[in-house]
């Protein structure tokens, strides 16, 4: 058990929310129109890697700095990952090519069934709740746009700060927000191991890895939840 906690701190996407329609709906459709068949588990497995890479490249220079061209060569490599995951490989213009189709199509973000109901009984026990999201928009707006808005008590994003997880100054802002929690009294929850779970641990935040797809199941290192139910376990009530 976790004590001592008088914050807990969420990523949002693969943690509070996802794609709708489904991320496989979308690469099946794009992929669909060059032949290409692909499937849910190769998708997820494929997501999982290129999401990694996202991380790394947003470490190094964040995509929300780069020109137009970098951003498609960019996108193009990711798609070229996700492919990957299901034994595909395509060359990388063809990877761009499938990628507009899946930018193409209307889908929206939308939440995880679990997440509000979580979140207000983390707030009923008295911790404080907020969101740390590497997203081009601010922090009232995204958690207006996921309808987050009465369950948590700040979002902190990459485009107000400045800086994109992993980097230790966008939890700092969080912890700030968080009526200046110190770092040992937070936790993070996240499903990714680079962003959310080593910029945990480089700001001196307690992480919790959320594994929805079981993508990292041999993961030991800190506690890894499937499911926001199970956090509620981890965490002692304040003052315990």
């Amino acid at each position: 058990m976790i004590r001592n906690i008088k914050t807990v701190l969420f990523d949002v996407y693969g943690t509070l929310a996802t794609w709708y329609p489904d991320r496989y709906v979308l690469h099946a459709n794009a992929a669909g129109q060059f032949g290409i068949e692909v499937t849910k588990e190769g998708i997820d497995a494929g997501y999982a890697v290129a999401e990694a890479y996202m991380t790394r490249q947003n470490s190094e220079s964040p995509i929300r700095l780069m020109t137009n061209e970098e951003r498609s060569r960019f996108f193009a490599r990711f798609e070229q990952m996700i492919l990957e995951g299901c034994g595909i490989e395509v060359d990388i213009d063809l990877a761009d090519r499938i990628w507009r189709e899946v930018a193409k199509q209307e889908y929206e973000m939308v939440l995880f069934d679990d997440v509000l109901e979580n979140l207000n009984a983390l707030r009923e026990r008295g911790f404080i709740v907020g969101v740390v999201s590497n997203v081009p928009s601010g922090g009232d707006e995204l958690a207006d746009q996921l309808g987050l808005s009465g369950s948590i008590d700040f979002a902190v994003t990459s485009s107000e700060v400045g800086v994109e997880k992993p980097d230790r100054r966008i939890f700092d802002e969080a912890l700030c927000r968080a009526d200046e929690t110190p770092a040992d009294a937070a936790v993070m929850v996240g499903d990714q191991i680079d962003s959310d779970v080593k910029g945990a641990v480089g700001a001196g935040i307690q992480p919790v890895l959320l594994d929805r797809n079981d993508n990292h199941t041999d993961f030991v290192d800190h506690p890894r939840i499937k499911h926001l139910d199970q956090l509620h376990s981890l965490l002692s009530d304040n003052g315990d």
